[in-house]
């Protein structure tokens, strides 16, 4: 058994975005193998979430700013680094983020503990697609906290050769994928009729499904797109079809009479479920999507574009995903789709590849490896 130091740059409960979803998921399949110490930023000024009931056999520890840059760097969060690693005796450290993995390279070589440095996203593309300032920081920064790490996880092959294009040796590189906990994401017909009743929804109106946290640029330039863009094509189509927008943040100057915006929901699966196609017309962001692997896992097709199904082109998905970057035809594929529905059986092999108890294996052999 390890003790495990996981640095987190957000506090990841509830689990309402992909990096939430992952560090849970994570943690979780560690926890059970290993004792697992999660230490995380708070800089939510709504006041403090209750953690009691949140992964209860980790230890948690909370640092509290008031600004989200200090996450980046704060000499009282090294601190209080150093005195859980050397209270609880941790072995090694599994940073997450860029912003986690710049506290992981000073804890580092303050107390020689190892750490691992895993990569949802190869970060200074992801703020170069977002015409962000400062990628090129970002791209010396992340260097390094690959270059100081034990090992680098991150999300697809893609993801893997441009980090090796940091100068980063390829071998010290692992795949883990993100993943779908499949006991929760699968078909369900009750859903269905239980989600559109809530919404007001005849079972035979077609429904075309965007999910995700709307305060992330990518995800609002997407709605932005749907708005300005896919709904006029489609209803010229398919006059009687709905978008429903699911996830926080609403941006309410998007209104249409058929857009339905529910906000947060307390259990996504069920209104991909309730969904006849799923679509992620993506033009900025990294890493792999697992809104997308989510809505496979539900059987549902995903009309995405090349961005959206970077990384997740393979064998296990290309049945459930229809990609186009012109959106003339990204509305041909979501017509198409909903006047030919597939089977919504789940292929064996995808379950395989993205469950997270087969890439949990993938962790704990490759922590396993470290240990000989």
């Amino acid at each position: 058994m390890k003790k495990i130091l996981v640095i987190s740059p957000f506090k990841i409960f509830p689990t309402y975005s992909g990096f939430n979803t992952r560090v849970y998921n994570i943690i979780k399949l560690l926890s059970n193998r290993n004792k697992i110490s999660f230490f995380y930023v708070d800089y939510n000024k709504k006041g403090v979430q209750s953690d009691e009931n949140f992964l209860l056999d980790v230890a948690k520890y909370r640092f509290r700013t008031s600004k989200r840059w200090m996450q980046v760097f704060h000499p009282l969060l090294i601190l209080k680094g150093i005195k859980i690693i050397k209270n609880e005796k941790i072995d090694l450290i599994i940073a997450e983020s860029i912003w986690a993995g710049l506290h992981a390279v000073i804890l580092h070589i303050l107390t020689r503990v190892p750490y691992y440095f895993n990569e949802q996203n190869v970060e200074y593309v992801r703020w170069k697609r977002m015409g962000k300032k400062y990628s090129r920081i970002l791209k010396i920064c992340e260097k390094y906290c690959c270059k100081f790490a034990k090992k680098v996880f991150c999300v697809s092959e893609s993801d893997r050769q441009l980090i090796h294009k940091l100068g980063i040796d390829i071998d010290k590189i692992i795949i883990i994928p993100n993943g779908v906990d499949t006991e929760k994401f699968k078909p369900d017909i009750k859903k269905r009729y239980a989600v559109r009743k809530k919404l007001g929804l005849s079972i035979e109106k077609p429904v075309i499904l965007f999910f995700g946290d709307l305060s992330y640029i990518p995800n609002l330039q997407a709605v932005q797109i749907v708005h300005d863009i896919l709904l006029g094509k489609t209803l010229n189509k398919i006059p009687d079809v709905k978008f429903l927008i699911v996830g926080s943040n609403p941006p309410v100057q998007y209104n249409h009479e058929a857009i339905i915006f529910t906000g947060i929901v307390e259990k996504i699966e069920d209104y991909i479920n309730a969904s006849d196609v799923v679509i992620a017309p993506l033009i900025s962001g990294g890493g792999t999507k697992l809104k997308i692997i989510e809505a496979i896992a539900c059987g549902k097709t995903v009309v995405t574009t090349s961005i959206g199904a970077e990384g997740l082109i393979n064998e296990q998905t290309k049945d459930a995903l229809r990609i186009a970057d012109e959106w003339d035809k990204f509305v041909d594929e979501i017509v198409d789709t909903l006047k030919n529905p597939e089977s919504d059986d789940i292929p064996k092999e995808f379950i395989e590849k993205y469950s997270w108890d087969s890439i949990g294996k993938i962790i704990c052999e490759t922590l396993k490896i470290e240990e000989e």
